[in-house]
């Protein structure tokens, strides 16, 4: 019935199990189908015994994740795993973050999305199961860890955190008791970034363990740091450029922007993110004329627009912290130094993870960190 090369002999078995591998491992990317890179979109181990956990017995769940080992993508996958398990409907299922563009990317298809602070200001009687993305974000004043277990816990729901400390965006903690992150998993391989964008995100997470900062589980973070791996060797592109005047910054992005869209990149492959939202505001007023200047030469027509439209075929320019939680194949991070120096690192950090394999950092003259 067969074709002969259709009867896998003893030698044959390797390979074949290698490929099965692509194919199990594989699943659709919620964050960057486009990408055109496959490595993209596999599972590593931990993440597929993460989505293997029988939810029926692991109810409560502390997922710590390096930057760029897919925290966000896992967290959505949990969502359609508890959809498939409990026969739920996306109404009784609550996804909480922190910034308003995430949530709006997520959407309401899947499960209900809010941010912290509709959460806390919200009546959830039909939510049964509640995933937290982003927790490292939250305030500590109010109490929300409490607030989402006793609304879970009434209805024997689950409960899964998802932090990343090194990320922290405010040097105020987030409201949890480092010693209670129990049951807790690690999340280490960095499969987002390519290999050359790791290396800055691995010497910044060093830095950061450095300066001890009492706000972070540092001993917690010297585990997760000690396991830091690639798992791939894709290539990418690292660029610095200091000592630069605003217009400088604004005349080379539209250059570069330019020279993406007509090597066939779409605009949807930039992502344009400065230190605060007020600087992003600022910096597209002088971003534009110069962007208006290469359609004429791409032709092709270069929209600017918030984070909250990351979906579309726009090239985004947000702020930093905005954000958070979502990546593009390309970024330019406009000197991304905050006004609170604690956060120095951090920030930098947030915005060099975004990129999955292009990245340019612009700098004014003066402080750079």
């Amino acid at each position: 019935l067969y074709p002969e090369n259709y009867l896998l002999t003893s030698r044959d078995i390797p390979a074949f199990l290698r490929a099965l591998v692509i194919v199990v491992l594989r699943f659709k990317s919620y964050l960057s189908d486009h990408l055109g890179c496959e490595i993209f979109n596999l599972l590593t181990l931990k993440q597929y015994e993460l989505l293997s956990k029988n939810l029926h017995k692991v109810k409560e769940q502390f997922v710590l994740g390096l930057p760029g080992t897919g925290k966000t993508i896992m967290a959505l996958k949990i969502i359609e795993k508890i959809r498939n398990s409990f026969h739920c409907s996306a109404e009784e299922i609550l996804y909480i973050c922190e910034n308003h563009p995430l949530k709006e990317f997520v959407g309401n298809e899947i499960c209900r999305s809010v941010t912290r602070v509709a959460f806390l200001n919200g009546n959830f009687p039909e939510v049964k199961h509640i995933v937290v993305d982003e927790a490292q974000n939250f305030r500590p004043e109010e109490n929300w860890h409490q607030y989402a277990r006793e609304l879970v816990k009434k209805k024997s729901g689950i409960f899964w955190v998802f932090l990343d400390f090194f990320q922290s965006t405010h040097p105020y903690g987030c409201g949890l008791e480092f010693s209670e992150l129990y049951p807790q998993e690690w999340l280490t391989k960095v499969v987002r970034n390519a290999k050359q964008i790791y290396n800055v995100m691995f010497d910044l997470m060093d830095e950061i363990l450095q300066e001890r900062n009492t706000y972070m589980p540092c001993e917690m973070l010297e585990g997760l740091f000690k396991q830091a791996e690639c798992a791939h060797t894709l290539s990418g592109d690292y660029i610095i450029k200091k000592n630069m005047e605003t217009t400088e910054m604004a005349e080379y992005v539209a250059r570069q922007c330019n020279t993406y869209i007509q090597e066939g990149y779409p605009a949807k492959d930039i992502a344009i993110l400065c230190s605060t939202h007020h600087v992003a505001q600022e910096f597209s007023c002088i971003l534009e004329p110069e962007l208006k200047r290469q359609e004429r030469k791409c032709r092709v027509r270069l929209d600017l627009k918030p984070a909250e439209h990351v979906s579309e075929n726009v090239i985004v320019l947000d702020s930093i912290r905005r954000f958070s939680g979502l990546e593009r194949r390309i970024v330019f991070g406009i000197h991304p130094v905050p006004a609170q120096k604690e956060i120095s690192l951090s920030l930098l950090l947030c915005v060099v993870s975004r990129a999955n394999t292009k990245l340019h950092l612009l700098y004014h003259k003066g402080r750079m960190l």
